[in-house]
């Protein structure tokens, strides 16, 4: 697997650029991050597009939207120019649901890189939330009151929401919903509903979004709740216009409440001539505030925290951090791991021993494998769940537990890494990787390796603990030509574990071509 060579650091005269191409707008920022991980915005523009309008009414982007995209794309490559951000490392452009859901998504994206140079990624609701959560670390870093407490991070976009819980800065859980506020606008316009109606369609609408949120998230335990977006930046300025952009602002429920009410009673068009907005940020206004008043008042708070912050921090942070993920973030995600392994009630000693004995081997084959230590990380994730499918039925536990990973919620990972790791568990045992196997097939060829690579490992360590007693610890492994040795201390018949690698290594020696070898520490050689 190539290494990419380290991304330069991030300085006031060297930034980064991201570009956010979503349902009502196409916004980039310049920026740059200091070593705390707080972004220092340099540049910020923006330009309204209708992308979601034609998505979720048409199914698709309309010729006239695309061309309308190019031209703002245009420009704003003229800016990066300017600040010589030429570079492919230093520029992150992205694309949320309304790109995502779009029949020509691909068509799009190509006349993009035509037009313009620049290569769009679209993300999937994984890659929104692990991003949220980068951008929201900063934000409990600002404020220690939300570090202490069970805080919900939300944000409502134009097709969709995302929410964390969050308890003493640790996830807690994760959920997207197909609740966003310019699908509320066009269900308004299907049922061509007056102004009088349209806040009572809203509400039943919100209404059942929000009582899936409290089947999963306990109202009582909420201490504060952070509202995310462009729409109560906007009403936190006009609520208390003095208020520092960059910091954390508190709006009183009761004030929100009325703010909304004001906003109710207007049209769209009325928004736009008041408060000299644009259409598509005047057609998310009032759903928005109105969905978040009522999260707030479910979870009985009397008050809301507006912040700056938003997916695009989150990927400054993600673009300027060097080498593997950071302790905290990779912990966040070995959390998630394994509270997804204690629902289905797994054997906790047997995967956490397994999953450090496959660390062990990854570790010692570093020089075989060259993957990188991201790699290592959807290892020990795999590791924690491999045996979650014999919560469904111990036969054929293995192919289970692939399809319980990849229904599940994994934080941190994209659906890409989630269906690595599910490919790496369903091959822990019984039959390896084969062009047959229509979601190991579907993978390109280095993904392929890394499956083959990682499932050959988690083998080798699961048949380390055949017993389930954990009795190998502390193993030391080395290469001998051919033979990969594997020295084992204080155990003195290793019959069970020598027989459970003759069946279970084979994979192994095809992958590494090496034959593994158990041997007791300090026993003489032959």
């Amino acid at each position: 697997m190539n290494k990419k060579s380290p991304v330069p650091p991030s300085t006031p005269s060297n930034p980064f650029a991201v570009i956010d191409i979503g349902t009502t707008s196409i916004r980039m920022i310049i920026a740059y991050v200091d070593a705390s991980g707080l972004s220092h915005p340099l540049e910020f523009l923006q330009q309204a597009v209708t992308l979601g309008k034609d998505t979720f009414t048409k199914g698709s982007i309309e010729k006239g939207t695309i061309e309308e995209c190019v031209r703002a794309l245009k420009n704003f490559r003229r800016v990066l120019e300017e600040y010589g951000i030429t570079q492919d490392d230093r520029i992150r452009a992205v694309a949320t649901t309304a790109v995502r859901e779009a029949a020509n998504r691909d068509a799009f994206i190509d006349r993009v890189y035509i037009a313009t140079g620049i290569r769009v990624e679209v993300l999937d609701d994984m890659d929104v939330t692990r991003l949220t959560y980068l951008s929201a670390r900063s934000l409990l870093s600002r404020d220690a009151s939300l570090a202490r407490g069970q805080v919900v991070v939300c944000e409502m976009g134009g097709g969709s929401t995302e929410m964390l819980l969050l308890a003493k800065g640790n996830i807690v859980a994760t959920h997207s919903f197909k609740l966003g506020a310019l699908r509320l606008r066009e269900m308004l316009e299907r049922f061509n509903a007056p102004v009088t109606r349209q806040r009572t369609l809203m509400e039943s609408e919100i209404s059942r979004t929000i009582d899936q949120i409290l089947l999963s998230v306990p109202p009582a335990s909420i201490t504060n709740m952070t509202a995310l977006g462009s729409d109560v930046r906007f009403a936190a300025h006009r609520l208390i216009p003095d208020c520092n952009p960059l910091l954390p602002t508190r709006l009183p429920l009761a004030a929100l409440d009325k703010f909304t009410e004001e906003i109710l009673t207007l049209s769209v068009n009325d928004c736009v001539r008041i408060y000299k907005m644009s259409f598509p940020e005047a057609e998310t206004l009032a759903p928005t505030l109105l969905f978040y008043g009522m999260l707030a008042r479910a979870f009985s708070l009397k008050s809301i925290i507006a912040s700056d912050i938003s997916m695009r921090h989150g990927i400054l942070i993600e673009m300027t951090r060097n080498g593997p993920p950071g302790d905290d973030f990779a912990r966040q995600i070995t959390r998630s791991a394994w509270e997804i392994a204690r629902k289905y009630k797994c054997d906790e000693g047997h995967a956490r021993h397994v999953t450090g004995l496959a660390a062990t081997l990854f570790s010692s084959l570093s020089a075989d494998h060259q993957l990188a230590p991201w790699h290592g990380l959807l290892l020990s994730v795999a590791g924690i769940l491999h045996d979650i499918g014999i919560f469904v039925n111990p036969r054929s536990h293995h192919k289970h537990s692939m399809y319980l990973i990849q229904n599940s919620e994994l934080f941190g990972l994209s659906r890409r890494d989630t269906r690595l790791v599910a490919l790496v568990a369903r091959y822990h045992r019984r039959a390896t990787p084969k062009a047959v196997h229509p979601e190991y097939a579907s993978l390109d060829r280095e993904d392929r390796l890394a499956v083959a690579k990682l499932a050959a490992i988690l083998r080798v360590a699961d048949a380390l603990d055949r017993s389930h007693s954990h009795r190998i610890s502390g193993i030391e492994c080395f290469r001998e030509k051919d033979r990969f040795v594997i020295a084992v201390p204080n155990v003195d018949d290793l019959t069970l574990e020598q027989v459970a690698m003759q069946n279970k290594a084979d994979m192994f020696e095809e992958v590494y071509g090496m034959t593994v070898v158990l041997e007791r520490k300090g026993a003489s050689k032959p």
